[in-house]
């Protein structure tokens, strides 16, 4: 058949794969466990998708050869936020992909890729998931996203808020909860610093990091993480490990507006129903909360009326 390589050269090829294979496989101490296999596998596959003759592993100045790299807005134990400028537009973007030195960390990688397959099934106005799934000039998978310059938690340190503020949060919160419970997902992780909004308007808030992200009824230990989730923040049952649903997230929805209806700018009322609706998200037992952030939304609803 015309285009296939002559005989002699498949064998040379043939040669060289069981040499590849060798090194993908063996280590000079013995036998490499599955994920180191398919870490190394992943980075020659990349290689060859790219058409490299080498494994590169050099910092890129630009991804996909138009996103430029501005700066590191955020460092954590295993991932690393960028600031993108898109070299001919001009906008900006948010790159969040490992540290380098975590570039052979599996479970890191694989909770990474998770989180992108999770943006895939998040769209709504309140919810900040990746946009597009990238990889790097050395491999590691990157996740673009909208940028999103202010978090709740700088906010927070500003000044106090007013309660038609915390109103508004609460339904920018509970609407992108809403759609989040609606694709099957629990986000476990929601604290001030990982609601965003565009530096201006409390009313546009997002949702972000779905980092340690679960599918409902799942637990952290069904992703290999023995502990995750804040403190002050993650439901009773999310500290003793139970499986989760999205009454998880409305207990850490009700902490965040307790946090902010603490420190009000105008005089509190003894009995304000937004005071009250927080506190029932955030009761301990879980059968107390209300059932759905739909159902939470309409008492939020309910309380401006009666305010």
């Amino acid at each position: 058949m015309s285009g296939e390589p002559p005989p002699g050269d498949l064998e040379a090829i043939a040669t060289r794969f069981a040499a590849l294979w060798q090194a993908l496989s063996r280590n000079g101490a013995g036998p490499r466990t599955p994920s180191e296999i398919h870490l190394l596998a992943d980075r020659v596959r990349d290689a060859l998708d790219r058409r490299l003759d080498r494994l590169d592993t050099a910092e890129p100045g630009f991804i996909a050869n138009s996103f430029a790299l501005e700066a590191i807005v955020h460092e954590g134990a295993l991932t690393q936020i960028h600031r993108l400028r898109h070299r001919d537009l001009g906008t900006l973007h948010a790159l969040k992909t490992l540290r380098p030195d975590q570039a052979d960390n599996v479970v890191a990688r694989d909770l990474l890729l998770r989180e992108a397959r999770f943006g895939a099934r998040l769209h709504h106005r309140h919810v900040a998931a990746a946009t597009v799934a990238l990889r790097l000039a050395d491999g590691r998978p990157a996740l673009l996203m909208d940028w999103l310059p202010s978090s709740l938690s700088e906010r927070m340190r500003k000044a106090p808020f007013l309660r038609d503020e915390v109103a508004r949060v609460a339904a920018a919160l509970l609407s992108g909860l809403e759609a989040v419970h609606a694709a099957g997902l629990v986000h476990a992780d929601l604290a001030p610093d990982n609601l965003l909004y565009d530096g201006e308007d409390l009313a546009t808030l997002h949702i972000a990091d779905f980092g340690i992200a679960l599918e409902a009824g799942q637990c952290h230990g069904d992703i290999d993480l023995t502990k995750a989730g804040r403190e002050g923040f993650s439901a009773p049952e999310q500290q003793a490990a139970k499986p989760l649903d999205g009454r998880a997230d409305l207990y850490a929805c009700g902490r965040i507006l307790q946090m902010l209806l603490e420190d009000r700018a105008d005089p509190p009322k003894a009995d304000d129903p937004l005071r009250k609706l927080a506190g029932q998200l955030a009761c301990p037992d879980r059968d107390q909360r209300p059932s759905s952030a739909g159902i939470a939304l309409a008492m939020l609803h309910g309380t401006q009326k009666a305010s």
